[in-house]
């Protein structure tokens, strides 16, 4: 690379993940000359590593499972077995789609985006040097303003031996061309749990780790109980409190130490999961590694300009903005909410900010997001816990799945609602759900939350039947019957 080149922009954007793609059309529609640095791929994590392969993978399975259930909808099949190279051209196949249709390079330099691939760091504060992969040229990029959107990457804990066995992880995973048949995931957050349940469903014997005394620790407490025990009775083995003390080769596959049990179970389920595990051996053909993940911020060289960066990742205030005023960073290189779509919300406040006088700060009051396994987790707001801390009292109503009719008729009642509500006026602060479509359902409430909508407003809209949003009709009735305000006037017209 001896040819050398000089570009000036209003905006550069470096990182083409979720973030980055939405600032960059952003930038080209609104007419500013635009830059996008991306140093392998456009589409980032979520299209090759996270959300798209995920939950094509989830769906095969998903069918699998059908298939192995059939006759309890009344249809005998001769059941086969999944074929995971099969399975996995179709991961790959929707890859390819999505690409093609919405992440392909050539899309956004038509909008008149300069696309630019190749490694880069900062030479000041003003300055981007680019290795130009494409065009075998180094590239200086002089631009007025720069946002960091580099993503994050699966983080390997310290476990001795971890580095000689050819570990597997949620980018590399995709790799695979034969399907493990023991396979440990060692983290039960919602990577370990959507990737450990698929395996297990396309025919792998699947043991999940996990240190904590319970899974998907993020969620409601009665949320993680719930889905460890629907795990289990499927079939998984699930391990709590537990950690792995050595790995090492072994002649059929990985030989792995699990020491279990370190402080009391809580529950008899977390004793059922946990109990006989110390210092036990077990093979595995195969270990992924699901247990956090680090900001991408390697090379860059960020300190040498004055950006900070701390374990979770840049710092930034609440106009994303770092401590070097021309440079902004978003999505999961921040460390806040390591969430596609909150990448892109971000990448919409600085869009926002760019362009309008009286910057507005980032607020994350409403945040869903949904754990793609089966049945589904969504959640937006508070835990109870977290909401009677803040609020004091409040009402808590709660849906089971097998009261949602459409649940009952597709034969897919495990679940439950969980509505968290303040006493009075019936205002959402937190929803907690467990169910096929969770992730769907939750939206209706996220809009009631963003505009302040109560629950009695929501009982009185019309929602088609049978579907599973009726579940918030349902729950936002029992406002109605069972709310503190409703009650206290109905003793009230009562006692006169």
């Amino acid at each position: 690379m001896n040819e050398k080149t000089t570009d000036i922009y209003d905006l550069t954007i470096i990182g083409g993940g979720s973030a980055g793609l939405v600032l960059a059309v952003a930038g080209a529609k609104l007419g500013k000359k635009t830059a996008l640095v991306e140093k392998h791929r456009i589409g980032g994590d979520c299209l090759w590593t996270g959300c798209v392969p995920s939950k094509a993978l989830l769906k095969a399975a998903k069918v699998a499972n059908y298939i192995r259930n059939a006759e309890k909808y009344g249809i005998t099949t001769t059941e086969t077995k999944p074929q995971w190279q099969k399975v996995i051209e179709y991961v790959r196949s929707t890859q390819h789609m999505i690409e093609q249709e919405h992440d392909n390079p050539e899309r956004f330099r038509e909008m008149g985006v300069d696309v630019i691939f190749g490694d880069g760091h900062f030479e000041s504060r003003d300055t981007f040097v680019v290795e130009d992969s494409e065009n075998e040229q180094t590239r200086t990029i002089k631009s007025k303003k720069y946002v960091i959107s580099t993503g994050s990457r699966p983080l390997a804990p310290p476990i001795p031996g971890l580095e000689s066995c050819d570990y597997l992880d949620s980018e590399n995973v995709w790799e695979l061309e034969e399907l493990p048949q023991r396979l440990l995931v060692i983290g039960a957050g919602p990577i370990g749990i959507e990737l450990g349940q698929a395996f297990h469903r396309l025919g792998a014997e699947v043991t999940i780790a996990q240190r904590s005394g319970r899974i998907l620790t993020k969620e409601e407490v009665d949320v993680s109980e719930k889905m460890l025990n629907y795990l289990i009775s499927d079939g998984i083995d699930i391990r709590l409190n537990t950690n792995i003390t050595k790995i090492e080769k072994h002649k059929n596959g990985f030989s792995v130490i699990l020491s279990g049990l370190q402080t009391p179970p809580t529950s008899e389920l977390e004793f059922q999961s946990s109990a006989n595990q110390n210092n036990q051996e077990q093979v595995y053909d195969k270990i992924l590694i699901a247990a956090g993940r680090a900001p991408n911020v390697e090379g860059l060289e960020l300190e040498k300009i004055g950006v900070k960066v701390k374990k979770k990742g840049i710092v930034v205030n609440g106009q994303l903005q770092t401590h070097v005023k021309n440079i902004y960073a978003a999505g999961d290189v921040i460390g806040h909410y390591l969430f596609t779509h909150v990448a892109a919300f971000q990448a919409q406040l600085l869009v926002r900010n760019f362009l309008l006088p009286f910057s507005k700060k980032i607020n994350y009051s409403v945040v869903p997001w949904t754990t793609f396994c089966d049945p589904e987790v969504a959640r937006c707001g508070l835990t109870e816990a977290e909401a009677r801390e803040k609020y004091g009292d409040v009402d808590v109503f709660t849906l089971d799945q097998a009261d949602v009719d459409r649940a009952v008729a597709d034969g897919e009642t495990h679940g439950f609602s969980k509505i968290i509500a303040s006493k009075w006026r019936g205002k959402i602060l937190g929803v907690h759900l467990v169910g096929v479509n969770a992730g769907e359902v939750i939206h209706e409430y996220v809009l009631a939350m963003q505009e302040g909508i109560p629950l009695r407003k929501l009982s009185g809209m019309i929602h088609v039947y049978p579907t599973y949003s009726t579940s918030v009709w349902r729950v936002a009735a029992k406002w109605l019957s069972e709310g503190t305000l409703v009650q206290i006037l109905r003793k009230l017209i009562g006692s006169g």
